[in-house]
């Protein structure tokens, strides 16, 4: 039943309830609620027989991609391994020597904002 379209699937629930319901009208009298009872029962189970039919696609969809999901998890953790091996590991030379030429620049000394404002009279 879950492989069926919707209108045949409705027209099926709701024939069977429909039938259902007559019975239980004739042998205990309900009057106020049994539309509402009808409702109800034919919307649940046609969200219960989409809500099985997913499970049994989507089981089979994973027994068949189970052996590619193993890959991709390992793939992904070989990835990550070798993402924090990058990481941890010490920079490269030439960043290294670069560091240390900025370091060994001679540092001009600049006259401080007191000796500059001196210059330009304003004090």
């Amino acid at each position: 039943m879950y492989q069926q379209k919707f209108i045949i699937r409705l027209v099926f629930i709701g024939f069977l309830f429909l039938i259902g319901i007559v019975i239980t009208r004739f042998l205990i009298p309900i009057d106020v609620a049994t539309i509402s009872i009808f409702a109800s029962m034919i919307v649940g189970t046609l969200l219960g027989t989409y809500l099985a039919g997913f499970i049994f696609k989507s089981s089979a969809v994973i027994d068949e991609k189970s052996e590619s999901v193993e890959d991709l998890v390992k793939e992904t953790i070989d990835k990550g391994k070798d993402f924090i091996e990058d990481i941890t590991t010490k920079k490269p030379p030439v960043i290294e020597e670069a560091k240390k030429e900025i370091e060994n620049e001679p540092k001009t000394k600049e006259k401080s904002a007191r000796e500059r404002l001196k210059d330009k009279g304003l004090l």
